[in-house]
């Protein structure tokens, strides 16, 4: 008897460990319809976004004015986000009427097209004074006008960029908190410029620290 339960408890011990060592089905994403549509980064410089939802969840950056096409499952969020993992604010949700449709990022005007010296603006050079690349959001807000500009770019190692705004603007170099900020509708021009454009800046180079 003694020799019979010290069997059957080896043999139960032999199928638990047999039943560990197995492999498990991992679980699998709802039978959700997937919307195939168009993204366009509308923001006006380079972003970091998050897609979250049925099945999906990765983080991707969009250069200025890019367009590509997706095919998300419907009920996906689509977040801004400052590493590709933790999603920040919400910009939409894809739902089934999407399909086929081009869908947007936002709607922060660039300021690409800010008055050039013949029309009374002010030009001058940025310099990157570091010697890895770097990328700069300018934010700025120039005189008469009620909201901002923003405007996004890479700069080199060492790089220079041309750039045009009216005398009174004031720019920030804004980090993403602030990006944040300003797309949420709201202003950060109660700080500390990062410079007042000034007529006797026509034809400088100014330093990026």
């Amino acid at each position: 008897m003694k020799t019979t339960i010290v069997t059957i408890a080896l043999l139960i011990r032999f199928f638990t460990n047999l039943l560990a060592q197995s492999p498990r089905p991992l679980p699998t994403a709802p039978n959700t319809p997937r919307i195939s549509f168009v993204l366009k980064n509308t923001l006006g410089y380079s972003r970091m976004f998050l897609a979250q939802g049925p099945g999906i969840a990765y983080g991707f950056t969009m250069g200025k004015r890019e367009t590509t096409p997706k095919n998300w499952p419907v009920g996906t969020n689509l977040y801004f986000s400052q590493d590709g993992e933790t999603p920040g604010a919400l910009i939409l949700t894809v739902t089934a009427v999407d399909g086929g449709k081009t869908l947007t990022t936002g709607t922060v005007t660039p300021i690409e097209t800010s008055k050039s010296a013949d029309e009374g603006g002010v030009k001058f050079q940025l310099h990157n004074t570091s010697l890895l690349p770097r990328k700069v959001t300018l934010v700025s807000y120039a005189p008469g006008e009620t909201g901002n500009s923003t405007y996004g770019f890479m700069m080199g190692m060492k790089g220079n960029k041309s750039v045009y705004f009216p005398v009174g603007t004031k720019l920030y170099i804004a980090n993403s908190d602030q990006v944040d900020v300003v797309m949420s509708g709201k202003r950060i021009d109660s700080g500390k410029p990062f410079m007042i454009v000034k007529k006797e800046d026509a034809g400088k180079v100014i330093d990026l620290n």
